[in-house]
């Protein structure tokens, strides 16, 4: 099979003139720009969008390392192990799953990590907000049923009834106690160990 060589003509400086004029009808010289002030602006928003993004860049490197931009291939155990950070490993797999973004990057278990982590603090910083707290949580009626359930359980499966006092001013009942005083004088002993 042969080849076909295709000879592109060379133009003469004369006809990319012509070329370059007939693009430009209105004759200038800067190309979409109308002058040197639009193309020294276009220029200058340039050099700014790339200095924001190599600040971006720096701060990336600095976070993640240099390590971060190279494939690894180390598990998450092996991520997990190396880190010392294996009470987290639910959170991780759970972002990983839920975000393939995050799962694609080559320092995935490290931005997981943080994400766990921030999480993990968020969650703390809210169960000491009392205002929190009063909003959302004492204010859920599902919670407060529970919290009572549970607390009228434990009461239940408690062997010994409270020490209770009842009646009026003139007639004071306590509860049975087990160990009944005999006398007056283990009678006075009881009463004044209640009394302290």
């Amino acid at each position: 099979m042969e080849d076909k060589i295709i000879e592109q003509p060379v133009l003469e400086t004369e006809q990319i003139q012509n070329n370059f004029d007939s693009e430009n009808q209105d004759g200038s010289i800067y190309g979409k720009f109308k002058d040197v002030k639009s193309l020294l602006d276009a220029y200058n928003n340039l050099e700014a969008e790339f200095t924001r993004k190599s600040q971006k860049l720096a701060e990336f490197q600095k976070e993640y390392g240099e390590s971060a931009f190279f494939q690894n291939n180390e598990t998450l155990d092996e991520f997990l192990n190396k880190s010392g950070m294996d009470e987290y490993k639910k959170d991780i797999e759970e972002i990983l799953i839920n975000d393939n973004e995050i799962n694609n990057l080559p320092n995935r278990y490290q931005i997981a990590l943080k994400i766990a982590k921030s999480a993990s603090n968020k969650s703390a910083n809210l169960l000491n907000n009392p205002e929190y707290l009063d909003k959302y949580i004492f204010s859920n009626n599902e919670i407060k049923e529970k919290i009572i359930s549970d607390y009228l359980s434990n009461l239940n499966n408690i062997s010994q009834s409270p020490k209770v006092i009842a009646g009026n001013s003139t007639n004071i009942y306590f509860s049975p106690n087990e160990n009944k005083p005999r006398t007056v004088k283990e009678a006075g002993e009881i009463f004044s160990k209640m009394l302290k």
